[in-house]
């Protein structure tokens, strides 16, 4: 019986190709649509990496079959048809066309046929295929949308040139397990760290270096490796948390101390500068410059003094400066604070520093209030050029909250989180910098279904680009997690410094 019934379906074969027209008889008789048809994801005007996985869509238009077909400058087209209004790209030819054609225009010319069997086509869609590439993976934390609650918090890492992805750590792996701020040194997995919360091993910072993972008990925050490793800044704080029935925000974070120390790789100890733990003034997110001569960071005064209420009086009315304080690696000694722009000029509360790795473009966020701008629907993203300390705002922002963002190894990319669409759920978006500064339109990463996003109900922060895998699986930090034998990093007291400084 199956013998018999495969030979019908060989047979029907022709009779349905013939049913389907032609490439060539659709180009020729499609009706024009006059406007660029609806596609989602939106890719329509993109700068696209020449490494990317390929681009899934859906076409939002009255579509029984479709044909597209993406074609550049060398080589054959690529030509896809089907049923329905999913196209799926084959990833070799997808690979071979980007490969043959970098920094070439990219075209994508789609038809499709309604439900009344008629056939149109759309206005071409216009891409560029970037010359340079994109670093190939992406790690970031995957979690519910909560705030109060750890439950099913993972570290991730995406292969930007496939869909595969992997959970490097699973905080449901270990007794109310939280995991954050997986942090590479310059874009190399190769030495990272990893913080962890639990109610049974305490608070945990991995730092892996040469295949090797140091457990350290001390609970340290937001990390900036300087470029040559051996130092490490991280933020220690106190964050709350308040929430509320009616505003703008939902919820608010505030941090009501706030402070960087300095942790020596090779010795394994802490040190703190007066100037960045004077317990007058909140100081946080770290970040170095790619040539480690200046240490950025953000700062502001402490507007209360009663640290026993929650939240304390005035802590809507903080606004934090960008800094900068200079270091001299021959001799291990710090110069004086740098306000590089400050509230006064910006009217504005700055956060999470990053410097493009050519040492050209610092790339941050600026909001209403406080330092946490995955919260305020106001958040921003703003590019500085270092030469003339010129900022502006960048047309990749939406309505809601963008924040959480890096460079590529190469300066070329920048990846960040947003909360577009709705300012619930916060998605990963890319976008092309040029040599000029300028951010050019944003992508989301892209899914092997193009639906993928439309029931998709977690949020995605924290992301870190990386030239490579990480070679340490999630058993190996479980180990150095639940170990009895971590070296206990005390973290120093905050105090009073002599030093004058002005963050207005």
């Amino acid at each position: 019986m199956t013998r018999y019934l495969l030979y019908a379906i060989i047979g029907l074969m022709p009779l349905l190709a013939a049913c389907r027209p032609s490439r060539s008889a659709v180009m020729d008789h499609a009706a024009p649509l006059g406007r660029l048809p609806r596609i989602e994801p939106d890719y329509a005007g993109i700068t696209l990496p020449p490494n990317i996985a390929p681009l899934d869509f859906k076409l939002l238009e009255p579509c029984r079959s479709f044909l597209a077909e993406f074609s550049s400058k060398n080589g054959a087209p690529l030509t896809i048809s089907g049923n329905g209004n999913t196209v799926r790209i084959p990833p070799g030819g997808w690979h071979r066309l980007l490969e043959a054609n970098k920094g070439q225009p990219l075209h994508l010319s789609l038809y499709f046929q309604d439900s009344s069997r008629r056939w149109f086509a759309a206005q071409t869609i216009d891409d560029t295929i970037a010359a340079a590439p994109i670093d190939r993976f992406v790690t970031y934390r995957l979690l519910n949308y909560l705030y109060n609650y750890s439950s099913d918090i993972r570290i991730c890492e995406r292969d930007l040139e496939s869909f595969r992805e992997r959970t490097l750590l699973n905080g449901a792996n270990y007794p109310w397990g939280c995991c954050n701020c997986h942090t590479p040194l310059n874009n190399d997995p190769g030495s990272f760290t990893e913080q962890s919360r639990s109610n049974v091993y305490g608070s945990t910072t991995l730092i892996a270096r040469n295949g090797k993972i140091t457990p350290i008990s001390s609970r340290l925050g937001y990390t900036a490796w300087h470029p040559r490793g051996k130092l490490i800044a991280f933020s220690i704080y106190k964050v709350e948390q308040c929430f509320h029935a009616v505003g703008r925000n939902f919820i608010d974070v505030y941090d009501q101390h706030a402070g960087i120390v300095i942790f020596n790789t090779a010795t394994n100890t802490l040190d703190s500068m007066p100037v960045l733990t004077d317990n007058r003034f909140l100081q946080t997110w770290p970040s170095w410059s790619p040539d480690g001569r200046f240490l950025y960071f953000c700062g502001a005064p402490v507007l209360w003094t009663d640290y026993t209420k929650s939240p304390p009086d005035n802590y809507d009315k903080v606004k934090y400066s960008l800094c900068r304080i200079p270091y001299n690696e021959t001799d291990n000694s710090w110069g004086n604070v740098d306000s590089v722009l400050t509230t006064g000029e910006s009217g504005l509360s700055i956060s999470q520093p990053r410097v493009s790795p050519d040492n050209r473009f610092l790339l941050f966020c600026m909001h209403e209030r406080g330092a946490y701008p995955h919260t305020q629907k106001s958040s921003d993203l703003y590019m500085m050029d270092l030469g003339n300390r010129k900022t502006r705002q960048l047309d990749i922002n939406s309505e809601y909250s963008e924040s959480w963002h890096g460079w590529s190894s190469n300066g070329r990319w920048i990846l960040f989180s947003s909360k577009r669409g709705g300012g619930i759920f916060t998605r990963l978006y890319f976008s092309y910098v040029d040599s000029s500064g300028y951010a050019h339109k944003q992508f989301i990463l892209p899914q092997e279904d193009p639906s993928f996003y439309d029931s998709f109900v977690k949020c995605c922060n924290v992301p870190e680009f990386a030239v490579s895998a990480v070679k340490l699986n999630q058993r190996d930090m479980l180990r150095a997690i639940r170990s009895r034998f971590k070296i206990k990093v005390p973290v120093p007291a905050a105090n009073a410094s002599p030093l004058n400084l002005h963050f207005q």
